[in-house]
């Protein structure tokens, strides 16, 4: 009994001992996720006209060959302005004898370009809504004449809080001389990466497939001697979560935070100084295939940390009226080509934090 009676104190004592070091813990964590977006965000127009007057390219009506105009014979005076029939020729009997018919110059019929009609005629017609919200889309008719500087559907800040939906570029001046652009935008992850290594790819390319006259093998590209270029540019990210500079707000978009082609740009293709820019070679455009614009890897984006905010602009450039001399003057009939582009700003790399020795 005095065995019992201990053994039960000893199981008394040893529960009691469990129940003293029992222990327990709760434990919070936050998931923070952000992903990048891309879309087109904004285009513009621009009509150069680098001559004044009418009469800058000339050609036959005909045979489509450079002439010079001028009007002879007895329905000119001067070279210049006609005027009726001679009334002598009406009665001529026992009169002058009427002259022998002549074989008309086709060089009579000079068609020429007029000061104006090479100004006005083209504009962009472009539907777009707001980033992010659902809402029926909105339209926009923006025409372009010679200012020597692109007519933008949004300004550079604006033009990443909205995104295109149709977009068309409709040209009707008298001359192949229409240069227009359409931008893509990037909104990097709201992750902090700034104390990551990183490595990044951007891509951009361009297709165009003629339509309508003279297509596939003499289009619009080919009549329009069009060619084009793209140009890169992007805003890293500067504050760290590690040291106490981030919250849980959206990044603003403002004219301190989103890179911007600046005026000069806007007239004579120049990309602003920014944290970074490439731009690619120029291309002559050619109906058919993608075409590289623009292909960097790591190699090339050695000083490019985490992206913040991207645009890519495609700049499209019509160049056969900059010539007086080797003008063409815009066919009639109509003709033009689909384009595509294809934009890919990707990270390609991602090293420990802690790889350099600098891990707190």
């Amino acid at each position: 009994m005095k065995r019992l009676v201990k053994a039960m104190a000893t199981t008394a004592v040893t529960l009691m001992a469990i129940q003293a070091n029992a222990i327990q813990v709760n434990y919070s964590f936050r998931v923070n996720s952000s992903g990048p977006s891309i879309y087109p965000c904004n285009a513009g127009l621009l009509t150069e006209d680098k001559y004044g007057g009418d009469k800058v390219a000339c050609y036959t009506a005909t045979t489509h060959e450079a002439c010079t105009p001028k009007c002879e014979g007895l329905d000119c005076d001067g070279g210049f302005k006609p005027k009726p029939h001679s009334l002598e020729l009406i009665s001529y009997h026992g009169g002058p004898t009427p002259p022998p018919p002549s074989t008309p110059d086709p060089k009579n019929a000079c068609v020429c370009t007029t000061d104006k009609g090479r100004k006005y005629g083209n504009y962009l017609h472009v539907s777009h809504r707001p980033w992010g919200e659902s809402v029926d889309p909105t339209s926009n008719v923006v025409s372009s004449i010679n200012t020597g500087k692109f007519a933008q559907t949004f300004n550079e800040v604006d033009a990443y809080k909205n995104v295109l939906e149709k977009l068309s570029f409709n040209l009707g001046t008298e001359l192949y001389n229409a240069k227009y652009f359409v931008d893509i935008c990037y909104r990097g992850s709201q992750i902090d990466y700034t104390n990551f290594a990183t490595k990044w790819n951007v891509l951009a390319e361009a297709s165009v497939t003629d339509y309508g006259f003279g297509a596939p093998n003499d289009g619009y590209s080919e009549m329009a001697g069009l060619k084009h270029k793209a140009y890169v540019i992007c805003s890293l990210q500067n504050r760290s979560c590690a040291d106490g500079e981030c919250d849980d707000k959206n990044w603003v978009i403002d004219s301190n935070s989103v890179p911007q082609f600046n005026d000069l740009f806007l007239s004579s293709f120049m990309p602003i100084k920014a944290d970074f820019k490439y731009q690619g070679s120029s291309h002559s455009t050619s109906s058919g295939g993608f075409t590289e614009l623009v292909d960097l890897t790591d190699k090339d984006l050695k000083d490019l940390r985490a992206t913040k905010f991207c645009k890519i602009r495609y700049v499209f450039e019509e160049t056969n009226g900059d010539n007086p001399t080797t003008a063409k003057q815009r066919k009639w009939q109509k003709h033009g080509a689909d384009v595509c582009t294809h934009s890919k700003i990707e990270m390609s790399y991602l090293a420990d934090a802690c790889a350099g020795g600098d891990c707190r």
